[in-house]
C-alpha cells in the first residue's frame, strides 16, 4: 500500500508577495490540479484569511500515478512560488530500497523539495503497529 499526507502554504516568495502575482500563481496551480485524474484521495487548494494552502492525502493499493504526480506538483510549486513551504509524508510498504518500514518526508522550502527521514512515526513497526508475529504471542 502507498500512503500519502501533505500540506503546503502557497507564497510567491520568501519576502512580501505581490497579490496580483500570487493570484496568477494560484490560477496556475488550480489549472494544474484539474489535469490530474484521481479516482480517490484528497487534492485541494483552499483559501483562508488571505492565504492559500494545498492539502493532499490518500491511500492507494500500489505506488502509482498519484505518487509521481504529487511529488511533481510539490516540485513545480517550489519553482513557480519559491516562498511556499510544507511537508509531504509518504509510506510505501512495497519499497525495494529499504524504506518499506518507514515514512519519508518531502520538505518544501525556499523553492526546493528535499527528501528526509521521518523521526516521529518511523519505523512503522513497532512505532505504529506491532508485527503480525508479535500479536500471535499475546
Amino acid at each position: 500500500m502507498f500512503e500519502f499526507h501533505g500540506w503546503a502554504t502557497i507564497r510567491q516568495n520568501p519576502a512580501d508577495s505581490d497579490q496580483e502575482q500570487l493570484d496568477i500563481i494560484i490560477q496556475k496551480i488550480q489549472l494544474k490540479i484539474t489535469e490530474f485524474a484521481w479516482g480517490s484521495g484528497l487534492l485541494s487548494l483552499n483559501a483562508a484569511n488571505g492565504s492559500y494552502y494545498l492539502h493532499v492525502g490518500g491511500f492507494t493499493n500500489r505506488k502509482g500515478d498519484e505518487a509521481a504526480e504529487i511529488v511533481e506538483l510539490y516540485q513545480w510549486i517550489g519553482e513557480i512560488a519559491p516562498g511556499s513551504y510544507g511537508l509531504l509524508y509518504t509510506r510505501d510498504d512495497d519499497n525495494m530500497e529499504g524504506f518499506d518500514n518507514e515514512f519519508r518526508v518531502q520538505v518544501l522550502s525556499r523553492g526546493r523539495l528535499e527528501d528526509q527521514r521521518d523521526p516521529f512515526l518511523s519505523p512503522y513497526f513497532p512505532v505504529i503497529e506491532d508485527h503480525a508475529d508479535s500479536r500471535k504471542s499475546e
